[in-house]
């Protein structure tokens, strides 16, 4: 206790008793075995009554009368967290009694900080003890103080002064958040202010304000919401360590820690709102001391996290480690702990610890903010000259596809007339079986040319078609019969269409697929083989199938990893035409109208199946 009534000439020493029997009352007080004590009386979780004696003894050497009718000694009683506090005086031959505590704050009189205040009786004899009877379901800390009425105003001044240096500290720390917020939206910064929001209410649940912000709730109503504030504090704690971590893959171990906790806080609402806050407190209490632990065990286990990452987050929680050891120390310990008056000495005070907590996470998300903004930067930067790369290749594809175009335009000429003059000497050379033979060649040599030549001209008209919006509805058997009819061979070929079945596709893109799908069958099929080709409609599926399918040899089978890869030929199939463009048009053409294209392999059967949306 603090020296002040040794001014007014008087020692005051203190002890207590707990009433684990509740069976104490004023009558039997006295006789009781009292522990001593000095200074701040701390019990930890306590659920029994309290009983605190607090005895006056002249100082013979300073002893004067401190009976003063407009200065009276006044009992200061605290944290306001204390639920009931019963003040005894024994006065002219009998006890009296005054009531106060937070349950209890419409009958007390509350000193202007946190603290509750009793105006001690001048009727009282000097020599009788004072007894405090004390309850709570909070952490039982208790602080007793007798001084003069016109020392309260130095002492509430110097309280006041904290309280308001922390409660600043907390909004202004709450503003810059939603500040940071406003310009620059992420779940780390929304965490944070929902956060630190949580810390600003439980500084005013634990100050006394919130009754005065509730004043129509009963105090077990007011008192339940303070329980609730610190739980979601709690929680919101350990979900900010997750949403810092999140990004940079912890271990599974302490992704489930973090998941235990915030079922345990959820539990913990439930239990304070069901009447059980007593063993809420502790279980959030035990959580707040745990969480810095987790905490840093998630930033050591967390596998990509930078090394700067690692020092700056390890440095801060083992910081927050060390004020949450403090702050226990303050709620379980008798030990004198001495500590500076202001913000330093809220650090473990376990009422505004919050606000440096706070602060050291601020500290952490502002640091988060600032390393993900230059990631975030040069990742800009890598796009915007990936951005440049692609502007530069796509001028060369252009180029090259003008080119294509060019070219494929300028050898059709050419070998049109190539045709053309090979087409008159067949009709002149009738005789000469060996010359006849060279132009066959010459001939066969130059379809393979304009062969190729077509389906470059068509690869590259792929890549430059844009898809109509709405495709054209074309009846299936109209256009199945169309493409076969240009078969000398029509009746090598299968044909059962759905009826009714139409593809509702691009038309250009249509052809291209089935085109190609029908050449290649054509020409690879095994001799005398039927080519088989179905149409059929999945009205469940929205989709019209196309499929087709021929016998090969066995050692015509092909590689189905490179089916689709452009110029790919099997090495069996060499000498006949064909460039190994055809299915490679195929699936771009498919992907162009959303259409896929699948293969498969049944009895020496090659099959394709086209599944187009319709």
């Amino acid at each position: 206790m603090p020296g002040y009534t040794a001014e007014l000439g008087y020692s005051v020493t203190q002890a207590y008793h707990r009433d684990a029997a509740a069976e104490v009352s004023i009558a039997t007080v006295a006789t009781r075995h009292f522990i001593p004590y000095e200074g701040l009386l701390r019990l930890g979780f306590e659920s029994d009554a309290v009983w605190v004696e607090l005895r006056m003894t002249p100082i013979k050497a300073v002893a004067t009368d401190f009976v003063d009718a407009k200065n009276p000694l006044v009992l200061r009683v605290g944290p306001y967290s204390l639920d009931r506090i019963e003040v005894y005086e024994y006065v002219a031959g009998q006890w009296t009694r005054q009531v106060g505590g937070d349950q209890q704050a419409g009958k007390s009189n509350m000193c202007p900080d946190d603290y509750h205040c009793f105006v001690l009786s001048q009727a009282r004899a000097s020599t009788s003890p004072i007894y405090l009877r004390v309850t709570t379901q909070n952490v039982m800390i208790i602080e007793a103080d007798i001084l003069r009425a016109d020392a309260l105003t130095t002492v509430v001044a110097k309280r006041v002064s904290q309280l308001t240096f922390s409660m600043t500290i907390a909004v202004v720390l709450l503003v810059l958040s939603l500040v940071l917020l406003a310009f620059e939206r992420s779940i780390l910064l929304l965490t944070y202010s929902i956060f630190q929001l949580t810390v600003v209410l439980f500084v005013i649940a634990n100050v006394g304000q919130l009754a005065h912000l509730l004043p129509g709730f009963q105090a077990s109503s007011v008192d339940k919401i303070g329980f609730s504030i610190f739980s979601t504090r709690v929680g919101m704690t350990a979900l900010l360590g997750w949403a810092l971590l999140a990004s940079h893959q912890p271990s599974r171990a302490y992704k489930q820690m973090i998941l235990a906790m915030l079922a345990l806080c959820i539990i913990n609402l439930g239990l304070i709102s069901s009447g059980h806050a007593r063993i809420a407190v502790k279980l959030n209490f035990y959580l707040f001391f745990i969480n810095p632990l987790v905490q840093a065990y998630g930033v050591f286990s967390a596998s990509n996290l930078s090394r700067i990452r690692r020092s700056i987050y390890m440095s801060c929680y083992s910081v927050n480690i060390v004020l949450i050891a403090m702050g226990s120390l303050f709620v379980f310990s008798n030990m004198a702990i001495v500590g500076p008056i202001g913000f330093f000495h809220s650090g473990n005070d376990w009422r505004l610890n919050g606000v440096i907590i706070g602060l050291i996470l601020f500290l952490i998300v502002l640091s988060e903010q600032r390393l993900n903004n230059a990631a975030r930067l040069a990742e800009l930067e890598k796009l915007r000259s990936s951005a440049e790369q692609a502007r530069a290749n796509e001028e060369k594809l252009s180029e090259r596809r003008a080119l294509i175009d060019m070219l494929t335009h300028e050898l059709k000429n050419p070998l049109g007339t190539i045709r053309f003059a090979l087409a008159s000497l067949k009709r002149q050379i009738t005789g000469d079986s060996e010359s006849l033979q060279r132009i066959q060649r010459i001939d066969a040599s130059a379809n393979r040319m304009d062969e190729l030549i077509e389906h470059v001209a068509r690869s590259n008209k792929i890549e430059r078609t844009g898809i109509m919006e709405q495709p054209e509805s074309i009846p299936a058997t109209d256009i199945v019969h169309e493409l076969i009819q240009e078969y000398s061979d029509v009746d090598r070929f299968s044909v059962m269409v759905q009826k009714d079945a139409v593809f509702q596709a691009d038309r250009q893109m249509l052809i291209v697929i089935l085109e190609n799908l029908l050449s290649n069958a054509h020409k690879y099929a095994a001799v005398e083989e039927k080519i088989s080709v179905i149409v059929t409609t999945d009205a469940a599926a929205g989709m019209t199938c196309f499929e087709i399918s021929n016998a090969v040899a066995e050692d015509q089978e092909p590689d189905e990893s490179r089916l689709f890869e452009r110029y790919y030929r099997h090495p069996s199939v060499q000498n006949q035409p064909g460039m190994g463009i055809g299915l490679s048009l195929v699936q771009s053409a498919a992907q162009k109208i959303g259409a896929s294209v699948f293969y498969r392999k049944e009895n020496q059967h090659v099959i394709f199946t086209v599944r187009m949306p319709n």
